[in-house]
């Protein structure tokens, strides 16, 4: 999935799982009652008193960089490189401090410059330190943010949701200590202020970044004169490479995690620091000696694995699976099952910029054409809810009086006829003259490798709307690949799920138009000057009940404009291995946090 959103909607792991939900309770284990006993785990197991953690990814990361990532799983590998200032505790949901002493200190600014803005003021931990020995201090977080607003680095993604930071003042009296300036109030300012802080040293050796003021980097009028910057440019080339992404020795946080393999399309490798500055701070833990990310794209291979024990943790395993596996004997001796809420959802987004999909009646035709029903009951099982907008059903902002778009072959030929589409030479498929010459309906269906559910849907697509005389090509490719794809905005249809977390929406970064961009999430094309208003009103909106009007006023103008198919949002399912204490799942994502895996008592005496 992509982060956001919803990217980083995804939503960061590292303080919070970027894009919004609320909360909805923690995990619920759902093969509590169909295992052998948890009492014989220590005895049968092979990994009994293996301290590591091995867990499935169906795909390969796209960088190991938490400012220039753009998938979801990316995000949780780096939330154990990286740290940040915040964290969000996965089952009270509530934000705490990790690099930082606690939450920040906040008020409205109601005079001066600042007036009707806001300050945010943290600390940093006394005991946070760099790998080199150097103590992590304010500056860090100062050149992090100058990284971010840099105009050339590839950080469009985030960058969104960082204008509100104007300035930050470090305390001259305690270089831990630091104040950040802001001349609006933004919902989410310690949401994202809680961000991470990445060393000077490592990505900066030259001290390019140095030059140039937070205020300078923010001035839309000094845009040109950055962007042609010498040192901006040299600075971006650098951090945009891919040594800054996956070389080992220059993917460094202050995590307690060293990055020490990356085996494209096989594995990825953490090793438990020595001597890490968090095992001296009660309220932070990591417990297992590594942690490994196995990447298995083929869902048969990776139940396989997992029934020899061959991974300790998946999520979002295939319903299919996951219904089969819950009464299997033999797989309920080794693994919990859970399956919690899951704050996603798919959807199929449609190019509005390709002639053919440009009318918003032919979007709407096919919505018509994706049956709903049918997605829940047999490819997710029973475990999906619909959904009408980009706003969770749990959320109390989400808008009821959306109606279901129903099944409806026949109301999708009626909108096709409406936008000028009819079968004109009897070949079975609708046409239309677009600048002189007839075009017919034939649209391709990307989506990526490994995701079985979102194949399926495209099929059902394709079959369904072959009735409606519109030729829909199945189309699956390779994770990086269907990236590298969108962000060029090739495609017709794509079908993707956005990952969201129990914070407000901030809807900025998919739904904006300055998001339609080449690395930006909106790769859709949706947005007018009333939408982006809207938008930026519920960023900077406070009171709940305002902002709800604006919530419900968006959803509506997205679900009339139809940029995507909401689909369905599915259940979360994940098998955990019972030889570890300490690992609830919840709402939060990825929906568990394996750093503190702890084996079970007698782990060390068993075998």
């Amino acid at each position: 999935m992509t982060k956001t959103t919803n990217q980083w909607i995804a939503l960061l792991t590292g303080f919070v799982l970027l894009l919004s939900f609320t909360a909805c309770g923690g995990g619920d284990s759902a093969g509590a009652g169909n295992s052998d006993g948890d009492g014989d785990i220590l005895s049968i197991s092979k990994k009994a008193t293996d301290n590591s953690v091995t867990i499935h990814e169906l795909q390969d990361c796209d960088k190991l960089n938490p400012i220039l990532s753009s998938s979801a799983n990316s995000t949780y590998v780096e939330g154990n490189i990286f740290y940040s200032l915040l964290t969000m505790d996965p089952q009270s949901l509530k934000y705490k401090g990790q690099l930082a002493v606690s939450r920040p200190e906040i008020k409205e600014i109601n005079e001066g410059k600042y007036k009707g803005g806001m300050s945010l003021t943290y600390e940093i931990r006394p005991e946070a330190t760099w790998d080199n020995g150097t103590p992590i201090v304010a500056e860090d977080y100062v050149f992090t943010m100058k990284i971010i607003k840099n105009p050339k680095v590839d950080a469009a993604n985030i960058r969104p949701y960082m204008e509100f930071i104007h300035d930050i003042k470090i305390d001259p009296k305690n270089p831990k200590k630091f104040t950040i300036f802001s001349k609006d109030r933004y919902l989410l300012a310690e949401a994202f202020s809680g961000y991470t802080i990445l060393p000077p040293y490592i990505y900066d050796p030259k001290g390019l970044m140095k030059k140039f003021t937070i205020p300078q980097l923010n001035d839309p009028k000094n845009r040109d004169q950055l962007i042609n910057n010498s040192d901006i440019q040299a600075f971006a080339k650098g951090y945009n490479s891919e040594k800054y992404s996956r070389e080992k020795g220059f993917v460094v946080g202050a995590g307690p995690y060293e990055f020490t393999e990356w085996e494209t399309g096989q594995r990825i490798t953490l090793t438990k620091k020595k001597n890490w500055w968090g095992d001296k701070v009660p309220d932070l833990k990591a417990t297992p000696s590594k942690i490994i990310y196995k990447i298995v794209p083929d869902w048969t291979t990776a139940i396989t694995s997992m029934k020899d024990e061959g991974m300790d943790l998946s999520r979002s395993i295939r319903e299919s699976d996951f219904v089969e596996l819950k009464d299997n004997k033999l797989f309920s001796r080794y693994y919990n099952m859970h399956s919690p809420v899951f704050l996603s959802y798919d959807y199929i987004g449609f190019n509005r910029k390709n002639p053919k999909l440009k009318d918003k009646r032919v979007r709407r035709a096919i919505a018509h054409l994706v049956d709903r029903d049918e997605i829940i009951d047999v490819l997710m099982y029973g475990l999906g809810e619909k959904i009408n907008g980009p706003i969770h059903p749990t959320k109390s902002y989400y808008n009821k009086k959306l109606k279901d778009i129903p099944f409806s072959v026949d109301k999708a030929v009626s909108l096709l006829k409406e936008a000028g589409w009819e079968d004109t030479d009897g070949d079975g498929i609708v046409d239309k003259m677009i600048d002189g010459k007839k075009v017919p309906m034939k649209l391709t269906f990307t989506t990526n490798a490994g995701r079985d559910r979102r194949k399926n849907i495209g099929i059902l697509l394709k079959e369904n709307a072959k009735r409606a005389g519109i030729e829909v090509t199945v189309e699956i490719l390779e994770w990086t690949v269907f990236l590298e794809r969108n962000k060029r905005r090739e495609f017709d249809m794509k079908c993707l799920g956005w990952v969201q977390s129990p914070i407000p929406d901030d809807l900025k970064q998919v739904w904006h138009t300055e998001s339609d961009s080449p690395d930006g999430s909106n790769q859709v094309g949706f947005g007018n000057a009333e939408s982006d208003k809207i938008i930026e009103d519920i960023r900077s909106t406070l009171d709940e009940g305002k902002r709800t009007k604006l919530y419900h006023r968006i959803q509506e103008l997205i679900y009339d404009d139809q940029p995507y198919v909401f689909v369905a949002s599915p259940k979360e399912r994940i098998a955990i291995h019972k030889r570890f204490e300490n690992a609830p799942t919840s709402v939060a994502r990825p929906g568990y946090n394996e750093t503190e895996f702890v084996l079970k008592k007698g782990a060390a005496k068993a075998n």
